[in-house]
C-alpha cells in the first residue's frame, strides 16, 4: 500500500488521494508527446512556451499567498531543478523528431533506472543485482532494435532520448530536497520559471528566436501548459513531498503505454510486433531497477 515518506501529520494525504494524484499525473504526462509531434516549431521553443505559459497561470495562485522569504540555498535548488527541467525537455522533444513516440517515450522513461544508479552512487555502494539486470534488459531492448525493423533507426535520437531520461532523473531528485521546505506551488513555479529563463538565454545565445507564434500553436502551447505540465509535472512535484522521488519516478512509467495508445489513435503510429518486444525489454529494464531504487523505503529519495 501507498503511504507517504516521512512521519505522518494532520496535512499529511490519505493513500487514496496520492494513488489518485498518481494516477491524473500519468494520465495527464501521457499526452505531453502527441501534443509535441503535432507542434511544428523547435524544441526549444515548444519547451520555452510550454514552461511560460504554465509559470504565467501558477502567477495568481503564488501571489495570493502573500510574500515569503527564500533562502539562497532554496533558490540555487530551485535553479538546479529548472537547469534540468530545461535539458531534459531539450534532448526528449529532440529525440520525438527523430523516433516514434512509443520507442522515444520508453527510452526517456528510464529515468527510474538512472535514479537507482544515482543512490547507488551517493551511497558507495556496489551495484545492486537488480539494476544490473536493469541495465542489461536495457542493453537488450537498445540492441533489439535493428532486428525490429528500424534498420534507419536515428541513433542521435536514441541518445537524446536517453540524455532526457539522465536529465529528469535528476530533476526528480532535485525536486525531492527543494520541495522539503517549499510548497508545490513555490517549487513549480521557480523550476518553470528558471528552466523558462534558461531556455530563452540558449536561444539568444546561439541567435535563434522562440517563434513562431500563430493562434494555433498558441492553442497547442496552452494545451501543453495545462494538461501535462500542470496536471502532470506540477501533481509529481506535489507527490515529492509525501513520496519517495524513486517511486514517483517508476509511476511515471505509465506514460509508455499511456504514449503508446495515443499515438495509434491520434497519430496513427502502430508500432510492428518486433518493436513491441525491444519496448518489452527496455520497460522490463525499468521495472527490474525497482529493489535497487529502494522504493521500499523513504530513504531512497
Amino acid at each position: 500500500m501507498l503511504k507517504s515518506e516521512g512521519p505522518e501529520t494532520p496535512d499529511t494525504p490519505a493513500a487514496i488521494q496520492l494513488y489518485g494524484a498518481l494516477a491524473v499525473g500519468v494520465l495527464s504526462v501521457s499526452s505531453a508527446a502527441i501534443l509535441i509531434r503535432l507542434t511544428p516549431a523547435p524544441p526549444a521553443a515548444i519547451a520555452f512556451w510550454r514552461l511560460f505559459l504554465t509559470s504565467l497561470i501558477l502567477s495568481p495562485v503564488l501571489f495570493r499567498a502573500g510574500p515569503r522569504t527564500v533562502s539562497r540555498r532554496q533558490l540555487a535548488a530551485v535553479a538546479l531543478s529548472g537547469t534540468f527541467l530545461a535539458l531534459h525537455f531539450i534532448f526528449w522533444i529532440r529525440s520525438l523528431s527523430l523516433l516514434p513516440v512509443a520507442l522515444s517515450t520508453a527510452l526517456v522513461s528510464t529515468h527510474p533506472l538512472m535514479l537507482a544508479l544515482s543512490s547507488r552512487i551517493r551511497r558507495r555502494r556496489p551495484l545492486a543485482s537488480s539494476a544490473k539486470w536493469g541495465l542489461a534488459l536495457l542493453g537488450a531492448g537498445l540492441m533489439a532494435l535493428p532486428l525490429a525493423g528500424l534498420h534507419s533507426v536515428s541513433w542521435t535520437g536514441v541518445a537524446d532520448a536517453l540524455a532526457g531520461a539522465v536529465f529528469a532523473g535528476l530533476y526528480l531528485l532535485a525536486g525531492s530536497h527543494a520541495r522539503r521546505t517549499l510548497s508545490a506551488t513555490q517549487y513549480s513555479w521557480g523550476t518553470y520559471t528558471a528552466a523558462g529563463l534558461l531556455l530563452a538565454v540558449i536561444e539568444m545565445a546561439r541567435q535563434h528566436n522562440l517563434g513562431p507564434l500563430s493562434p494555433h500553436l498558441l492553442v497547442l502551447y496552452l494545451l501543453m501548459a495545462v494538461i501535462p505540465t500542470l496536471g502532470g509535472h506540477t501533481v509529481f512535484n506535489w507527490l515529492l513531498r509525501w513520496v519517495p522521488a524513486p517511486r514517483v519516478s517508476l509511476t511515471m512509467v505509465g506514460e509508455i503505454p499511456g504514449s503508446a495508445v495515443l499515438a495509434w489513435l491520434v497519430l496513427h503510429q502502430v508500432p510492428s510486433w518486433p518493436v513491441w518486444v525491444s519496448l518489452a525489454l527496455i520497460t522490463a529494464g525499468i521495472a527490474a531497477s525497482l529493489h535497487s531504487a529502494g522504493l521500499a523505503g523513504p530513504e531512497a529519495a
